[in-house]
């Protein structure tokens, strides 16, 4: 919360003298809106914030926490970045427009996996592409920084360089490969850990075994009605 308040603040009154936020220039007779950058960067923002504010009235406050809700808010927020960055990229040069391009890839993916998971929750192959899109979306916002304000080789990115435009791709694809070798290697090393924990830990004799209900059973039935509910509640 403190950190998007920064922001905004930043977007406003940074550099020092600086002043964006009146949108409309009232000295003027036509009444132009002006800092239309400012205002843009500052809806996304305030959308991510709101977006926070429902996680934790979820987890805090509400008596039993509403994923559904959750990831409701967080899909709006990447709406809107999508529909901001759409403008964001109208008169700029190829080198902008290509970076808020690749930004809005996996923004918009990331609506659609939100979305689905809303009416399927129990899909564990969406938990993963949603986990590797967030992963991708927020390395290549910190790259996209980067390059267009303080690049690694001291060399400013040139728009009109073929070449550079080429690289912008290509670092993208890294970053993507990157993020399912970051989670492979997370999810290696936790399996790895839950099951040598779990074989020291295990009591003799305590494995899994087949549930002695059959298919048919009125209890087994009962179960499962009963998972419903519980989803439907969530």
């Amino acid at each position: 919360m403190g950190a998007s308040m920064i922001l905004i603040l930043g977007e406003f009154f940074f550099p020092p003298g600086t002043n964006h936020f009146l949108p409309i220039d009232w000295e003027d007779h036509w009444r132009p809106f002006q800092h239309h950058n400012a205002w843009q960067h500052v809806t996304i923002i305030a959308f991510f914030q709101l977006s926070a504010l429902v996680d934790l009235t979820s987890q805090a406050w509400l008596a039993q926490q509403s994923m559904k809700l959750e990831w409701e808010a967080t899909a709006l927020a990447l709406v809107v970045i999508v529909l901001e960055m759409v403008a964001l990229i109208q008169h700029r040069n190829a080198l902008e427009f290509q970076l808020h391009t690749m930004l809005m890839l996996p923004a918009f993916l990331l609506v659609l996996v939100l979305t689905i998971k809303v009416w399927a929750p129990d899909q564990p192959p969406f938990w993963v592409l949603r986990a590797w899109l967030m992963l991708g979306s927020g390395s290549w916002l910190l790259v996209e920084t980067l390059m267009l304000h303080a690049p690694l080789s001291l060399q400013p990115w040139q728009a009109d360089s073929p070449v550079d435009l080429a690289f912008v791709t290509t670092f993208f694809c890294w970053l993507l490969g990157s993020g399912v070798v970051v989670l492979a290697t997370v999810y290696g090393l936790c399996g790895l850990w839950h099951h040598c924990c779990s074989s020291w830990k295990r009591a003799p004799g305590a494995e899994y075994q087949l549930c002695p209900l059959g298919e048919d059973s009125a209890e087994l039935e009962q179960f499962r009605a009963e998972a419903v509910l519980q989803d439907e509640v969530i």
